[in-house]
């Protein structure tokens, strides 16, 4: 839970062009909580923050009465910096703009899904949880103002930030499903529970809506980091 809140509020200003630069956490804490999974989230945390240079420069805790707070909550709120003179934003999306993705997805959504329900599966499903600014510096540095929009596709997918996309920008979408990336477990077990992928939470990728003189530069770019190794344009 460390990681997936760093990551996730890194990924947030990452979405918007800027460089993560500062973090703060908030703790809300159960009593009986295990000193050990307390450390456990804060290492975690600390690590993701490392990785990305982030500091964390403020923090605080609260406990709440046993069984009034689920165990753990980390709350976290990032700043970063802007430099880009237009970033991209979900409004910026252009007509004939080309969709890509950074990887394989659904991986998250099923891998808790799948621990949760306690689900017997043939092969191990793995959070894709991931901070991304490397892959989204890199994809800058190839094509610059090229790159109209990023998302992070977590709840609700790729299908629910598409649609947002489109209806920010008044643009439509048209998706070439079958160049969309995912897994075979990932589609086995979401067909056994009648769920769509494409609706699947993931917190390791990002969508970009790239200018058609920029698309294969920027597949290129991603697919150059290890992050980005199974891209596709995808609509």
């Amino acid at each position: 839970v460390g990681k997936l809140a760093a990551a996730g509020t890194i990924n947030d200003l990452c979405m918007r062009g800027a460089t993560p630069l500062y973090m703060t956490v908030g703790l809300i804490l159960e009593e009986g909580l295990p000193i050990a999974t307390l450390r456990l989230a804060l290492e975690s945390l600390r690590a993701t923050c490392d990785e990305a240079a982030v500091a964390v420069i403020a923090g605080d805790t609260k406990v709440v009465q046993r069984g009034k707070g689920d165990g753990l909550f980390v709350n976290t709120t990032g700043v970063g910096m802007v430099s880009a003179p237009t970033p991209p934003s979900s409004s910026s999306a252009e007509s004939g703009d080309r969709v890509l993705v950074s990887g394989y997805l659904g991986d998250h959504g099923v891998a808790v899904l799948a621990a949760r329900e306690r689900l017997p599966l043939r092969a191990e499903i793995e959070s894709d949880c991931a901070p991304l600014h490397g892959l989204v510096e890199g994809l800058i540095s190839a094509v610059g103002s090229d790159v109209h929009v990023l998302r992070d596709p977590t709840r609700g997918g790729l299908a629910s930030a598409l649609n947002e996309i489109a209806a920010d920008s008044s643009v439509g979408m048209v998706l070439e499903e079958a160049a969309v990336p995912v897994r075979p477990q990932v589609r086995g077990v979401c067909e056994i529970l009648g769920l769509d992928p494409l609706c699947m939470a993931n917190e390791g990728k990002l969508i970009a809506c790239v200018a058609p003189s920029g698309a294969d530069a920027a597949l290129e770019a991603l697919r150059a980091h290890p992050l980005g190794l199974d891209a596709a344009i995808v609509g």
